[in-house]
């Protein structure tokens, strides 16, 4: 595992680097730069995430990094890649896709809440509870809808911005389910209508935004 880990690494950081030069050569050497140093740091934090003996992932500290790296980073690095600079459009998207990015690690660990407290892995979900951290959850995804919400008011142009509100019928079938499961393995089938969720929000929100 750890071989297949470092390959990957190393893929990835070919390939980040054909695209950061891509996208910016030494016309932009400021933001070859920042973005080279995102790349180290996001490597770093994938690596660090689960290996090692003080794994962050495992202290409770996963979802503080994947709010970052997956909502933050990801969402307004993207932007950036294209347009050169920082828009004050792409930071209510940034942090809807990082709050439902943390509510799918999250779903994992109620998931996985049984096997480790076992294996004395101290995920946010295990120091929570599953009570709590059903609150918890149920609190990242509202925030993400009453967000995500705002930035289709806030720029508002056309019907077509609204378009993205089609991922909330989802959305609240699935906090329905977390609200009402007993089972914490039953939640396995909800990680992935989960993530896809968001990707479909995410994609709705920077096409109705477009239209």
């Amino acid at each position: 595992m750890f071989n297949a880990i470092k390959i990957n690494v190393l893929i990835c950081i070919g390939l980040s680097t054909a695209l950061i030069f891509s996208a910016f050569g030494v016309k932009h050497l400021l933001l070859t730069i920042i973005f080279f140093l995102l790349g180290a740091f996001s490597v770093i934090a994938a690596i660090r995430y689960t290996v090692g003996n003080n794994a962050y992932g495992y202290k409770a500290l996963g979802d503080i990094f994947v709010f970052i790296f997956f909502g933050l980073v990801s969402i307004i690095g993207c932007y950036v890649l294209y347009a050169k600079k920082i828009d004050h459009v792409v930071f209510l998207p940034a942090i809807t896709v990082g709050l439902l990015s943390t509510a799918v690690l999250n779903l994992n660990n109620m998931r996985d809440i049984a096997s480790d407290t076992k294996a004395n892995k101290i995920t946010l979900v295990v120091k929570l509870g599953s009570k709590k951290a059903k609150l918890y959850h149920k609190t990242l995804i509202i925030l993400a809808i009453v967000l995500s919400s705002l930035f289709g008011i806030l720029y508002y142009t056309s019907p077509y911005n609204l378009i993205f509100v089609i991922a909330y019928v989802p959305l609240l079938i699935h906090l329905k389910t977390v609200h009402s499961n007993t089972e914490s393995k039953l939640l396995d089938p909800e990680l992935k209508k989960l993530a896809l969720t968001t990707v479909l929000l995410a994609v709705l929100m920077g096409t109705g935004h477009l239209l």
